[in-house]
Order: structure tokens, then sequence, then C-alpha cells
């Protein structure tokens, strides 16, 4: 019984693999961001990754492979926890993947007061996952 729930909890601590669709790997993503979950959010780049960032604390020129833009990203998360915050209120609107083979779009908005972000996520299939293999991140004044 004690090595069944050690197991068990060494199960529910360790990262779980991206889903095997496009829309569940979005889903999953940016369920992970919300919910600043670093250790699952890191999972879902792929090591050549691309991105440019919105305005604000991150680099303004196109970021490369996935260390430089997962430490953007930790640096973002580690500010927002310095501030209180323990999720992002991130709520995507017109949602949509468009799948082309081993390869999909996820694009979506994203809406505040001052505002309105524009979010597009292209993912390869490696192995059998989906991964980030390119994040483009810009918004425009209402």
């Amino acid at each position: 019984m004690a090595v069944s729930l050690l197991l068990a909890l060494a199960l529910g601590a360790a990262p779980l693999p991206p889903p095997a669709t496009p829309d569940g790997a979005a889903i999953e993503f940016l369920d992970a961001f919300k919910s600043i979950d670093q250790a699952r959010f890191d999972q879902f780049f792929a090591p050549d990754v691309t991105m440019f960032f919105p305005d604000g604390p991150f680099p303004e020129t196109r970021v490369e492979v996935r260390e430089a833009v997962l430490a953007a990203f930790h640096e973002f998360f580690a500010l927002a926890r310095k501030r209180g915050r323990t999720a992002l209120n991130i709520a995507p609107l017109d949602q949509r993947v468009q799948l082309y083979g081993e390869v999909a779009v996820v694009s979506f908005g994203l809406k505040n007061d001052e505002t309105v972000g524009r979010r597009s996520i292209i993912l390869r299939k490696i192995g059998n996952d989906w991964r980030i293999v390119h994040f483009h991140a810009s918004s425009i004044d209402k």
C-alpha cells in the first residue's frame, strides 16, 4: 500500500505528456500558461522554437531556441508571482485551429481595457506530441 501511494504521488507530481491532438495541446498549453504551471508549460516548446513577444518586459526582437524563449517566460512568471499573482487572466476569443498534416496553426484574440492581443501559435507533430515551433504575440491599442 505504501509503495502504491508513493508511486501515485510521484506520478501526480510529474508533468503529463502533451495531448496527441493540436486542439488538445492548445487547450492544455493555455491552461498551463493561465495557471503559471511552469513545469507543464515548458514541455510544450520544441527545441528550435522561435517567438515574437508582445511589448512589455519582453525582448523586442525574435527570440530563438527553447532555452531563450523559456528564460523570457520564466522572468515574466517570476514578475507575476512577485506581484502576488497565482494565475493569469488569459481568456482566448475566437480560437481557431487549422490543421495542415503534421503542422497546425492556432490563433485567437485577447482583450482587456487598453489593448487587443493577437496570438498565433504554430504547432508541429514531433513523434506523438504537438510542440510549439513558433509563437507570435502582438497587441494593438483600442
